[in-house]
């Protein structure tokens, strides 16, 4: 039976037809059951379908090794029933006539010494002999169709074909004096064509139904144990699951309980790590646009007073009123542009234009640019540049660190004083130090002074026009190219900000070939 498939846009394209074959289809629907099922249940079925293919598979060859093995025990049991008949064909063996050339084509013959050695039932004990007594059928025990009489080479003399039937056999052996171990031939007895009933079938049937119950048994504890083994596995996926809802629907500060070592215990520690790292962000996020908008508010009501006060005709637009606008819209715009560099940092955008430059030079034209607003502040510049300090970097960004940094010194440094510029070489790192003489912050403030819109003296800073953006603008760049900012308190009484970069790679191998 076939089915046909017409898939189109309006579903009935024969030019789309597909033909499917019964043992497609029901493999396409095998395999939507086997996704629409749980982990656990997959987990189940194949724990369970792998022990029962090896306990049936181990069960099948022991029942084939037990009735192999019963079977064997079987004849080797009945040839020691005819012990006498081997010691019989001994005795009749003619060293002179080997072979036993008298049952060659004569098959009653052996027939007749096979009975005449089996041993004659007698009377049950207490009763007379009834020689009257049905007597029993002349072969019950097939023994003509299964005893055969082998030379030392193992070819049939008398008796029945073997075929592929299941045989046991005894050596008879030479009984003169001239070479007692030679053996002149086997009685070999094979297994009934039909079997044959009695109390060794019935034992080997009950060792069978008892190891079909052990079969059963295992598989009913192998389903046990791969249900418990299952939900063992699927308990710690149901919570991180479940984690994972929470988390996603804003809940950040949930934490999972570990309660194992192992590999879930892992993921555990990995889920805690992730959720705490959200909920850090978020908080800084909702720190970051408080902040912004605080930040906002000052110029912006100091602009709206100012315009109402026109508008009303408080104030007249004369030189001073329309300079306070002005600045007002000139710290506004600062605001903005270094809210947008710190989003660009958070974007990963910082020093994508990286080349190969000498730093040397361009803090050299930072101090010479920021040395005529340095002194008009009445602050000596003390200048102490290596040469030629190279390294990769985007041109354009470390010259905004350093302005930052020197625009920083200049707003809140007193008069008089001195700002100190330094750069050296340290092992792979180029080392810059900034430091001024006087005001320092407060040692307390020292590990917040790169956090956004942090102030050490908030009134002060507003009032040079800081936004507070500068020094987390500073450790943005750094970060982007691969090196660390730290403030301390300066040897000149002041702050101090050092800057570490790393060296450029090829300019660290001309050193060390320039030592050797």
């Amino acid at each position: 039976m076939w089915r046909i498939d017409f898939v189109g846009q309006n579903g009935d394209d024969p030019a789309n037809a597909r033909l499917h074959s019964p043992s497609t289809i029901d493999i396409h629907l095998s395999n939507m059951f086997w996704k629409n099922l749980s982990i656990g249940k997959k987990l189940f079925i194949a724990i369970l379908t792998t022990s029962g293919i090896i306990i049936l598979f181990l069960a099948a060859l022991v029942a084939t090794s037990m009735q192999a093995g019963f079977s064997q025990y079987i004849l080797e049991a009945e040839l020691d029933r005819f012990e006498p008949l081997r010691i019989t064909l001994e005795q009749m063996h003619d060293p002179a006539n080997p072979g036993w050339p008298q049952f060659q084509n004569n098959r009653r013959g052996l027939n007749q010494l096979i009975r005449q050695s089996l041993p004659r039932p007698g009377p049950p004990a207490g009763l007379p002999a009834d020689n009257n007594r049905r007597r029993p059928p002349p072969d019950p025990l097939q023994l003509g169709q299964r005893i055969t009489l082998l030379d030392a080479s193992g070819v049939r003399i008398a008796g029945a074909p073997l075929g592929d039937r299941r045989t046991s056999r005894r050596a008879i052996l030479q009984t003169d004096n001239s070479d007692a171990n030679e053996i002149v031939g086997y009685l070999s007895i094979a297994m009934p064509r039909n079997a044959v009933g009695g109390s060794s079938q019935i034992f080997l049937a009950d060792q069978l139904r008892a190891l079909a119950m052990a079969v059963a048994l295992a598989l009913a504890v192998s389903a046990i144990a791969a249900y418990f083994l299952s939900r063992q596995f699927v308990g710690p996926v149901n919570t991180l699951k479940d984690g994972a809802k929470r988390l996603a629907s804003g809940e950040y500060d949930l934490r999972l309980d570990k309660t194992s070592n192992d590999e879930f215990g892992d993921l555990v520690d990995q889920f805690n790590a992730l959720a705490m790292q959200l909920e850090v962000a978020e908080k800084a996020e909702r720190q970051w646009v408080s902040d912004t908008s605080h930040e906002l508010q000052t110029p912006l009501a100091v602009l709206r007073a100012e315009i109402e006060a026109l508008q009303d005709g408080v104030r007249n637009p004369d030189d001073k009123t329309l300079a306070t606008l002005h600045q007002s819209v000139l710290r506004i715009s600062a605001l903005v542009q270094d809210i947008s560099q710190l989003s660009f940092a958070r974007e990963g955008k910082f020093g994508s234009n990286f080349s190969s430059e000498n730093l040397s030079e361009i803090l050299s034209q930072s101090v010479q640019n920021a040395k005529t607003i340095l002194n008009d502040a009445g602050l000596t510049v003390d200048a102490r540049i290596s040469p030629d300090v190279i390294i990769e970097c985007d041109h354009l960004r470390i010259g905004q660190l350093i302005d930052n940094i020197l625009a920083n010194a200049a707003r809140y440094t007193s008069s008089p004083g001195t700002v100190r510029i330094v750069l050296s070489k340290q092992s792979d790192r180029a080392r810059i130090v900034i430091e001024d003489s006087n005001s320092p912050p407060p040692a307390s403030a020292m590990p917040h002074l790169f956090d956004r819109f942090y102030r050490a003296e908030a009134s002060r800073a507003r009032a040079h026009g800081g936004s507070g953006l500068g020094l987390s603008i500073c450790k943005a760049i750094v970060d982007a190219h691969g090196g660390n900012i730290h403030a301390g308190l300066s040897s000149l009484g002041g702050l101090a900000i050092s800057i570490e970069l790393p060296l450029k790679q090829t300019a660290k191998l001309q050193e060390s070939s320039d030592d050797a």
